[in-house]
């Protein structure tokens, strides 16, 4: 009796024979073949009790049409149900319109819009900007409410909270450039700085001449040491705002923070200046946290004033100040 195997290799043998009619550059290639598969399997093409009903071709195409049947069947069952899908859509309206959205969603299963579950997506997701768009002014008026409780926390220092003002604000109205501003700060404050850089470059596509996102984005920058890209950024919000003096006075500070990001261990050599033991300046500017610091010295006027009249090795003599200054040093 014939065995699955003999039946397979003879399968084989008659595709390798129609490939050597298609293609006969490789005949004598697919001949050595199929001799090397007569003698291994001791069968012969040409035995009727090997043949099988549907060549080997046929068969593989089959099984490939039936693998991506079953890659798309597996995609649409891992789709979220209709019930998770309310949930995640409920998480997206304003509390105080949450359950005027539910009665909505409730007159429509009782009109049976969810009864085919394919389309279940679809029709929560156009419920929903059916509803936010019908609310339009109520939304508007949460996300401002929104934005300036948000102010209120991060004025109180609980920058977390802002945060979560902030991100619900934008979530109601991703419209509003300020939004995006403010939030940026806060990521500022959370020494995020990328994320504030990414929020005002936000904040600048809905409002290009929206000098704070600007000079928010220049803080950011100078906070990384970014200093090229610090001063491009408060170039343009005082190009917006030629009489503002905040303005002209942070590039001032990122331009005075560039020149001194230079400097490395020269510093010992000017006359009156104190021995840091080797501090590696370079090294200390490249920490975030440190560079926020520096920034916010550096925009205190009594201590620029102290730079400017070369009375600045008077604070370095300071014990306290070199011991801290020693310890960040450190690797």
């Amino acid at each position: 009796m014939a065995s699955n195997k003999q039946k397979l290799a003879v399968s084989i043998l008659n595709f390798l024979k129609v490939s050597m009619k298609e293609d006969a550059e490789n005949a004598e290639s697919l001949q050595v073949a199929v001799e090397c598969i007569r003698d291994v399997f001791g069968v012969d093409e040409n035995d009727s009790t090997l043949q099988v009903s549907t060549p080997l071709s046929q068969i593989f195409d089959k099984f490939i049409g039936e693998n991506d049947n079953t890659t798309t069947t597996t995609t649409t069952t891992s789709k979220l149900s209709k019930e998770e899908l309310l949930k995640q859509t409920y998480s997206e309206i304003p509390d105080e319109l949450l359950d005027s959205f539910k009665q909505f969603i409730s007159i429509l299963e009782q009109k049976g819009a969810f009864a085919n579950e394919d389309s279940c997506e679809t029709v929560i997701k156009a419920t929903k900007q059916k509803f936010m768009e019908s609310k339009a002014g109520e939304v508007k008026a949460i996300a401002e409410k929104l934005k300036n409780e948000g102010n209120a926390r991060l004025n109180e220092g609980k920058h977390q909270e802002a945060l979560s003002c902030y991100n619900k604000a934008i979530l109601y109205d991703n419209t509003n450039a300020i939004y995006f501003a403010n939030r940026a700060a806060t990521y500022s404050a959370l020494q995020n700085f990328e994320k504030s850089i990414e929020d005002c470059l936000e904040a600048i596509k809905r409002n290009p001449n929206y000098g704070k996102a600007y000079t928010r984005m220049g803080s950011a920058y100078t906070s990384l040491g970014k200093f090229p890209e610090a001063m491009e950024a408060y170039n343009k919000a005082i190009e917006l705002e030629p009489n503002n003096e905040t303005f002209k006075a942070s590039l001032a500070n990122a331009e005075r923070l560039a020149a001194a990001s230079k400097q490395t261990q020269s510093m010992p050599n000017i006359p009156g200046m104190p021995d840091l033991g080797g501090l590696d300046f370079a090294s200390l500017l490249s920490n975030p946290a440190i560079r926020g610091l520096a920034n916010n010295l550096m925009s205190d006027p009594k201590m620029k004033e102290m730079m400017d009249s070369g009375e600045y090795a008077n604070l370095l003599n300071n014990p306290d100040l070199l011991k801290m200054f020693g310890s960040l040093g450190k690797k």
